[in-house]
């Protein structure tokens, strides 16, 4: 078995060789007496490690304007390695050795201490505090729950915080350690520990587990979390779970700590090194005013044996380590701790038992030596010993002090802790049970406070205090005791039946009530701080009273009246309430109503039953002020009289007389209207022209006071905002049946929407509803409609508009609609239509006849008058005689009835070229009202028709033959037709022409082969007929092509004449070109030769 032990003690140990040397420390600091500062640096250092500095350490300063270091010189070292009793078969103690790597294993640890001299700290820390840090290079590579621990090194810090009333120097120390700690554990068992974390100044802590940093050399100021940094953790840790849970290894614990006491538990079936960091804050009546940190590497080590940690046995009822005792009584128990277990020789175990705690008199026998006497006592000094079972007595005295810290401040209960070790001597790591004891000091018989229930104040400006009897039943009532913030202690009173106290305080104060009991009667608990209601009173002469008052307090309580009640004075005791204001609203400007008078003012508060109430002011107040400008709430019309109703609010001067109405003059300025008497009497109603609006109109109020002006009047308001009536007119619109309704906007007022309401039968119904100022409403042809517009205005009031009345007409049809004309012209037709325009015709549709006989709609034109043209510029006058016909659209869009058909003259004919006798024949025209009187043929040569007629002829008939010989011409001869008609039945007559026809006569040309210059035939020249002289040409070429002559004259010929020379040309053959058009406008070219003979 002992050769076994060993094997498991070597693999337990041999993977720490190479640590490095931190483990932990904390750094706190305490006051020695003088004003100055003592810090001092605790180090845990890992004996298998580096050698630490035994000069001095150094704290840098930071947030503080001046100083930024501190020198820590060393001041002790002392091995804290578990102790045991090694037996045969046990492994040796652990012991830190000397020097550096001196430790022989893991749990060797070394505990080094800095100190500072006493050191005095100018100034106040800031919000941020002064903060003081430690910083080393070296964490333990060991540690399992930091990443790349070597990499980092550690920061400990400890904050200093403004003091609230705390003075200059040093007047806190901070929190400290009493228990150190407890460093080695064994896996798989329960690990607890208390740090004893205490506040020498009674102040209360918080602990909980905190960020471990890096070191930060290099950087120049103190930021965290950038500088310094934290140290990263592994996956599944962090700095508020820092050992291991189930999810990392089963069966284990996570730590958790007890933020009120600091105990620390856990439990880990995994073996490693675990870094820990705890931070206390200590707060003082709820302000933080320090903090310190503790940061440990807790080692987890899988043990040989079967040794358990000692029981330590509660020492109250129930099995309790808490008790609660009134101050003042005595507590005594036994503690008491047990371990069976043996050890590895099987020789019984020895426990030693240790305490600590702030109220531990000197020696732990002593009943001084602590910060507040009576000290608790053990019956012997610390530490204790005894085989398998050990003890101890506990006893403490308390009193009234211990209610009390150094700066007098009092506390209901205050819990005061105590931590009791005990430990075995099993090697090589002895189990340790730590116990705490907490013993609740209760001050006894506290008596609450008090409330102030109001203050009074009489005519003489003497208040009077009342507040309520408290309740006795304990019998530790000391007494009453009444201060003012200003003026402090004001009186005490000794009987608890006294609650009301009254004198004259000169103006507002803040007052409160101490109700003494307790233990000695030291505690005191106050009332909130109430005022009395102080009343200003202001006279600016202007016909107001300006009344200012404080607040009892900032915010009412719940039993205050939600308003002060302000009470005025007219007539000598006879107090009137005038109005009342919100609790948050402590002031009030009254508008005088009197004329002449002495007014005094008071405010009251009631507060259940009793009523705080002011001081009284007066003066003399004269109604200066004219009444308030009156608030026009609507003017329109009325729906039954049709007459104007103007409406206004009552004025809120109870001494106004009456009203005075304004309209516009025939100038443009406001004018007197008229005026209403009487307070209550709002409305203004007179006939007036529904359709001369819009009208507008303004109000003033006039009061009972007179003025001083010549002559005498009264005190009259300024005018009201100008409002303005709704003009309501309308377009109907007969073809679409509909009306189009247009207002102007409500002028003085914001509306939310107007609503369009029509009379049936005697009943204004509400038909449509639209926020523009236009609508369109259906009317029903020959009906007629009476209309109205209300504005629904934002305040809550509506007003009408002027009432219209329309009729909505009937379309009526034309009285003579007549197709008048067919006609070509310009080898168009142009087609003329003769309609009742004054019907409102819009627009004649004309038709034309298909080769079906069906007719489709060439287009429609406007009607802007009685006779509407329209060319049909698609017809062809040369084709076919054109049949037409015609409608209306009236004027709401309605088709009417056709008109009669129309025919064009459609004319036809041949020419006898040899005789030139040309026969011509034509269709009637179709269509005239009146008779056809006759046909007029006309003929046109060459282009130009003659004006006169070459012939007329009756109706009847439609052909002409004309003998045209011996008439020149290019080859083209036209005639056109015209039909005459006789007056018709709507007194006028037309003529209707038809198409031009135009008959061509082929050209006939002779040119001779020879001529003789000076001979018979002496000039050489075509002969022409029906050729187009305006476009002709004769050329002569030589054999060679060179033009010897030319010309475009028709009667000009070719004599042998060079042109170019003047010379006479030689007998040759010559080449001749003839270029002309006939009638049809063709050209027509001839070539020949011809011999020149002379």
């Amino acid at each position: 078995m002992p050769k076994f032990l060993s094997i498991i003690f070597l693999i337990c140990f041999s993977f720490s060789s190479m640590a490095s040397h931190v483990m932990g420390g904390d750094l706190t600091w305490s006051c020695d007496g003088s004003g100055n500062y003592v810090f001092e640096l605790v180090f845990y250092r890992d004996c298998n490690g580096a050698e630490v500095n035994i000069i001095a350490e150094q704290l840098r300063v930071w947030n503080h304007p001046t100083l930024t270091t501190i020198q820590m010189p060393f001041v002790s070292r002392e091995d804290i390695s578990p102790s045991c009793s090694p037996v045969a078969g046990s492994p040796p103690m652990l012991l830190c050795g000397t020097g550096s790597a001196g430790g022989n294993g893991i749990g060797a640890i070394e505990k080094v201490i800095y100190r500072s001299a006493s050191i005095s700290i100018s100034g106040t820390p800031p919000v941020q505090g002064w903060v003081f840090t430690y910083e080393n290079f070296s964490r333990s590579q060991s540690l399992s729950n930091i990443t790349n621990p070597a990499s980092y090194g550690m920061t400990l810090a400890a904050k200093m915080y403004s003091i609230p009333g705390g003075g200059s120097g040093c007047v806190d120390s901070s929190p400290t350690f009493l228990q150190e700690p407890s460093f080695v554990s064994c896996n798989g068992e329960p690990y607890a520990y208390n740090m004893n974390a205490v506040d020498p100044d009674l102040d209360s802590l918080y602990i909980d587990f905190d960020i471990p940093y890096d070191h930060f050399p290099a950087q120049t100021a103190y930021d965290p979390p950038n500088s310094p940094e934290p140290v990263p953790f592994e996956a599944g840790f962090s700095f508020s779970s820092p050992t291991p849970d189930a999810s990392l290894s089963p069966l284990s614990i996570p730590a958790q700590i007890n933020n009120a006491n600091g105990e620390l538990t856990f439990l880990s079936t995994m073996s490693g090194n675990f870094n820990v960091k705890v931070l206390v804050k200590s707060f003082r009546q709820g302000v933080l005013i320090a903090e310190v940190e503790r940061e440990m590497q807790l080692v987890v080590l899988p043990c040989a044996g079967n040794n358990q940690p000692p029981v330590i046995n509660a020492p109250f009822s129930g099995n309790s380590f808490d008790t609660i005792i009134e101050a003042g009584a005595l507590v005594d128990f036994t503690l008491t701790a047990n371990d069976f277990d043996l050890l590895q020789d099987g020789s019984a175990q020895t426990l030693f038992l240790t305490a600590s705690g702030p109220m531990f008199g000197a020696g732990f026998v002593s009943a001084t030596g602590c910060n507040i006497t009576p000290c608790a006592t053990l019956n012997t000094n610390i530490p204790v010993s005894g085989q398998q079972t050990v003890g101890v007595d506990f006893s403490w005295q308390t009193s009234c002090d211990h209610l009390v810290n150094q700066y007098g401040v009092v506390a209901d209960m205050i819990p005061y802790t105590f931590v009791f070790k005990v430990q075995d001597d099993y090697c090589q790591v002895p189990k340790v049970s730590y116990a705490t004891v907490t013993i609740n000091v209760l001050n006894p018989g506290v008596i609450p406070a008090t409330d102030i229930t109001c203050i009074q104040t009489d005519a003489s400006d003497q208040i009077t205090i009342n507040w309520n009897e408290v309740t006795d039943p304990f019998g530790t009532f000391a007494g009453y005791e009444l201060y003012s913030i200003s003026g402090g202690l004001l009186a005490t009173f000794p009987s608890i039946t006294t609650t009301q106290y009254s004198f004259n305080p000169g103006g507002a104060e803040d007052f409160y009530i101490s109700v003494r009991s307790g233990c000695n009667g030291l505690v005191t608990k106050n009332t909130d701080t109430i005022s009395n209601i102080w009343l200003n009173l202001s006279n600016p002469v202007n016909g107001t009273a300006i009344l200012q008052w404080n607040k009892p307090k900032p915010s009412p309580l719940t039993t205050y009246n939600d308003d002060y009640l302000i009470y005025r004075e007219n007539i000598p005791g006879i107090w009137t309430l005038i109005d009342s204001v919100p609790y948050a609203v402590p002031y009030y400007k009254d508008t005088i109503d009197v004329c002449d008078a002495f007014l005094s003012y008071k405010i009251e508060l009631p507060n259940g039953s009793c009523v705080f109430s002011s001081n009284q002011l007066g003066d003399n107040f004269e109604d200066m002020l004219t009444p308030s400008i009156p608030n026009i709430l609507s003017v329109g019309f009325d729906s039954t009289s049709n007459d104007l109703l103007l409406v206004w609010n009552q004025n809120n001067q109870s001494d106004t007389y009456g009203y005075v109405i304004y309209t516009y003059d025939a100038s443009g300025f406001l004018s007197e209207l008229d005026t209403v008497w009487g307070i209550m009497d709002t409305t203004f109603t007179y006939p007036i022209l529904t359709s001369g609006g819009p009208y507008f109109y303004s109000v003033a109020a006039f009061d009972s006071c007179y003025t001083v002006a010549t002559p005498v009047t009264f005190q009259t308001s300024a005018k009201a905002d100008i409002n303005g009536t709704i003009n309501l007119s309308s377009n109907v619109k007969m073809c679409e049946q509909e009306t189009e309704l247009n207002w102007t906007s409500y002028f003085g007022q914001s509306i939310i929407e107007y609503q369009i309401w029509t009379l049936n039968n005697g009943v204004w119904n509400p038909v449509a509803t639209t926020p523009d100022t236009f609508a369109t409403v259906a009317s029903l042809s020959g009906e007629s409609y009476k209309v109205m517009v209300q504005a629904i205005l934002t305040n809550g009031h509506t007003a009408f508009s002027n009432p219209i009345t329309y009729v909505v007409p009937i379309p009526q049809q034309p009285s003579y609609h007549y197709f008048k004309l067919a006609t070509v012209k310009n080898g168009e037709i142009e087609l003329h239509d003769y309609i009742d325009q004054s019907v409102g015709i819009s627009e004649i549709i004309f038709e034309k006849q298909s080769d079906d006989l069906s007719y489709y709609q060439l287009d429609q034109v406007p009607a802007l008058s009685d006779n509407v043209m329209y060319i049909d510029q698609g017809a062809s006058p040369d084709y076919s005689p054109w049949t037409y016909r015609a409608r209306y659209i009236d004027s709401c869009g309605n088709t009417g009835t056709t008109t009669q058909e129309v025919t064009t003259i459609f004319l036809t004919g041949s020419a006898n070229e040899m005789d030139m006798v040309n026969t011509i024949n034509w269709t009637p025209y179709l269509g005239f009202d009146g008779a056809i009187v006759e046909y007029r043929i006309f003929r046109s040569v060459d282009g130009v028709f003659d004006p006169t007629p070459i012939a007329v002829v009756p109706d009847g008939t439609y052909s002409y033959v004309d003998y045209a010989y011996g008439i020149q011409t290019n080859g083209k001869m036209c005639y056109r037709v015209d039909a005459v008609e006789a007056f018709n039945f709507y007194s006028f007559s037309e003529v209707s022409s038809s198409n031009d026809l135009c008959l061509i006569y082929k050209p006939f040309i002779y040119v001779p082969n020879a001529f003789t210059p000076g001979g018979l035939n002496p000039v050489f020249m075509p002969v022409l007929t029906n050729a187009d002289p305006l476009h002709y040409e004769f050329i002569v070429f030589s054999r060679w092509g060179e033009r010897i002559f030319e010309t475009t004259d028709l009667n000009d010929g070719w004599d042998g004449i060079i042109k170019s020379t003047g010379s006479m040309a030689t007998n040759d053959v010559y080449l001749y070109m003839v270029t002309f058009t006939d009638g049809s406008g063709s050209v027509v070219s001839k070539r020949g030769f011809v011999s020149l003979i002379k």
